[in-house]
């Protein structure tokens, strides 16, 4: 029995390992556009089999999704009817490249909004099962399939973007004994029916010092469906000392709204508002 539980260790292992790179992570119809591609790199060092399926999904405020089913299912607006991509499996070798081709045919008088599916790199088992021999087993038998999925949105905005993205508050949460757990959440909201893309940073000057960036996320989506959102950002910056000073939060577009600053706003920060860890 022993044996085994080495053998599911190992096994748990390799697909916690396996590494697909995926560029880019959000695929964007705009208006006029009809077809796009995502590549798809193999950076292990086995060889994996992803199967691609569409699924649905809704956002969750502070990250995350949450399947779509039922009347909630009908009544979002889903881009997978659509979009059509190819190819649906696909086999890579250690450091293969693949391209998956997608194309968009939008219906007839198709109503303004946003649209959105997710697409699914669903890893499969290697075909052979993992069989322990008889005699050490005392005639138990046990395979082990664990199956890692990699997930992307794919967007269509129909007419022209009109959402509004405003800061609401930001707090900063610090831990003295180990910055690393120090983190800064945002809180943020939109108006308007699409979504917008790109990185949110922390930026803290303290009274008398010069600005320096403390927290940051990359990639960061406010979907259509959500009014108001927050997100913590990740800390970065080591040089901090909880005092009074000034916090500049940034919102800056990436990808297709490259250039874009949502917002970009400073708030004075006393120190008893830091929020201590330890």
């Amino acid at each position: 029995m022993g044996k085994i539980v080495l053998v599911i260790i190992a096994l748990m292992s390799f697909w916690v390992e396996a590494n697909l790179v995926i560029h880019p992570i959000r695929i964007q119809f705009n208006p006029g556009e009809r077809s796009t591609e995502v590549t798809l790199l193999n950076d292990s060092k086995t060889t994996n089999t992803y199967r691609l399926e569409w699924r649905e999904k809704q956002a969750k405020q502070g990250g995350g999704y949450t399947d779509l089913k039922g009347d909630a299912l009908k009544n979002f607006p889903t881009a997978s009817s659509m979009v059509r991509f190819t190819p649906r499996q696909v086999t890579l070798r250690p450091g293969e490249r693949q391209t998956i081709k997608l194309s968009l045919r939008k219906p007839a008088r198709l109503a303004e909004g946003e649209y959105r599916s997710h697409l699914i790199f669903k890893a499969l088992p290697p075909p052979a099962s993992l069989k322990a021999p008889d005699e050490q087993t005392a005639g138990l038998t046990m395979s082990l399939n664990l199956i890692t999925s990699f997930v992307i949105p794919v967007v269509v905005q129909n007419g022209k973007n009109n959402t509004s993205i405003s800061f609401n508050s930001a707090s900063i949460i610090y831990d003295a004994a180990v910055p690393g757990k120090s983190s800064v959440v945002v809180h943020a909201s939109r108006t308007g029916q699409y979504s917008v893309f790109g990185d949110v940073e922390a930026h803290w000057t303290p009274n008398g010092g010069k600005e320096r960036l403390i927290a940051k996320t990359s990639a960061f989506t406010f979907w259509p469906e959500l009014n108001k959102t927050f997100t913590t950002l990740a800390w970065v910056g080591a040089d901090f000392a909880p005092t009074n000073g000034k916090l500049r939060i940034v919102y800056k577009g990436m990808r297709d709204f490259q250039g874009q600053t949502f917002f970009d706003t400073s708030v004075q920060v006393d120190r008893s508002a830091i929020k201590m860890n330890n």
